[in-house]
């Protein structure tokens, strides 16, 4: 009978490695479920000497294969995640999954059911992969992992946190609705950013044709009849060949200090520097900042009320956080937990968290019920993200509707100080 090498995840979430006898590798991973194991990886063991035919297949089928990943399925990338769109896929196929899982059926046979039944060509080639992965013994976390364009890894995390304690169903819709309010706010971001935009896109399309069209003729009609040009009309002409002679360089300039600034954000220094300042900028650190405040206590909270040990929840929530500045603050403050110190007095001294959520979270530690004041932070920072992106988004609204505003007066008193020149000249 054929021989598994596994290595799988105890409901305490220790890792164990051992091999086992069963008829094929979905089997395999049937039998050590049964045992309360959840499988990360199986490989079958060959009990012949390979020949030199398959010694040649196989270097040849590694030279071919992807990039290998951790044994747990992550990706490469722990913060990697897909476009808006694609994460609005992965989305609908989570929710889907909990429908199916929720109502009685086994994770796997949710998946089996979602590959054969979906409409969506995308979602149901998405759904086939992870069923391709389950059936060769992965986890749902780590079949998720080998996603990343639709699902990031803080995702993959908190759902492998969920499997490893066997209450995957309620972690499952925590995931779900972070996703639909950070999908809700980012929606609420573009809708409130579309009529700025129309508007800007108009006076940008009046001004162009103004300075190429209109301007020039009242020029030459200034010029036959010896009149002199408006100081409003004068300043569009001085702009238009300003940006016409500077406005190339200007835009090779900045394209050239983007790309600089993104290689520099490559490196471990560039990027613990740059994510230092972005912390400063001001109202934009503070939703880079609260942002990440926002997932890790949404993690934070899940995690513990999921039964997960303390250890083990900051351990899973710091390979999560962007922020290279609050991931070093959070693994400090991590390591005097480890130590004995209290989360709300490590998150005060390293300035994790701001002092009103700390008050918080030492009541929350005082009562025994942690989870649930985290939860309430959670909220906090929530509402404070959303009212910033709200204030971003109307300073920019606002400011670019100034902006359209000052284009066309200028152009309105320009048109009609020159039509006034020119009738005083005609009358002279």
């Amino acid at each position: 009978m054929p021989q598994f090498d596994y290595k799988a995840r105890q409901p305490d979430g220790k890792t164990v490695t051992g091999r086992i006898e069963s008829a094929d590798r979905r089997q395999a991973a049937q039998r050590l479920q049964e045992q309360k194991l959840s499988p990360i990886t199986l490989k079958e063991v060959s009990t012949s000497k390979p020949s030199a035919l398959s010694k040649l297949r196989s270097k040849t089928k590694s030279l071919k294969s992807p990039k290998p990943r951790a044994a747990n399925g992550e990706s490469a990338n722990p913060h990697s995640g897909g476009t808006p769109s694609r994460e609005k896929i992965g989305l609908a196929l989570l929710t889907r999954l909990l429908e199916l899982h929720a109502s009685g059926l086994p994770m796997g046979d949710s998946i089996r059911i979602l590959s054969q039944r979906l409409s969506d060509p995308e979602q149901k080639q998405l759904a086939s992969s992870i069923w391709r992965d389950l059936s060769e013994g992965a986890t749902l976390a780590g079949a998720l992992a080998r996603q990343p364009k639709y699902f990031s890894g803080s995702i993959t995390y908190v759902i492998e946190a969920g499997e490893a304690t066997g209450n995957l169903s309620p972690i499952l819709r925590k995931v779900i609705d972070f996703l639909e309010e950070k999908q809700a706010i980012r929606q609420k971001m573009i809708t409130s950013m579309a009529y700025p935009g129309f508007i800007c896109t108009v006076a940008f399309g009046v001004v162009i044709i103004f300075l190429t069209v209109l301007l020039p003729q009242i020029q030459n009609m200034l010029d036959r009849l010896g009149g002199e040009m408006t100081w409003s009309a004068q300043l569009l002409m001085d702009g238009s060949d300003f940006m016409i002679k500077f406005g190339p360089i200007l835009v090779i300039a900045l394209a050239l200090g983007a790309v600089a600034l993104a290689q520099w954000r490559k490196s471990a220094t560039g990027r613990q520097r740059s994510d230092k300042w972005f912390l400063k900028i001001p109202l934009l650190g503070r939703i880079f900042y609260y942002s990440d405040l926002f997932q890790s206590g949404n993690l934070i909270s899940t995690l513990l009320e999921s039964g997960i040990n303390t250890t083990e929840v900051l351990r899973l929530t710091e390979r999560t956080i962007k922020n290279t500045e609050l991931r070093e603050r959070f693994h400090t403050a991590r390591g005097q937990v480890n130590e004995g110190l209290s989360i709300a007095q490590a998150f005060k001294r390293n300035e994790f968290m701001p002092d009103l959520a700390v008050d918080i979270l030492t009541v929350g530690e005082n009562t025994g019920n942690l989870g649930h004041s985290m939860t309430e932070v959670t909220k906090g920072f929530r509402n404070e993200l959303t009212k910033r992106l709200a204030l971003l988004t109307n300073l920019v609204a606002s400011g670019a509707l100034i902006c359209a505003f000052i284009m066309v007066a200028l152009i309105a008193i320009g048109i009609v100080t020159s039509v006034f020149q020119v009738s005083q000249t005609l009358s002279v």
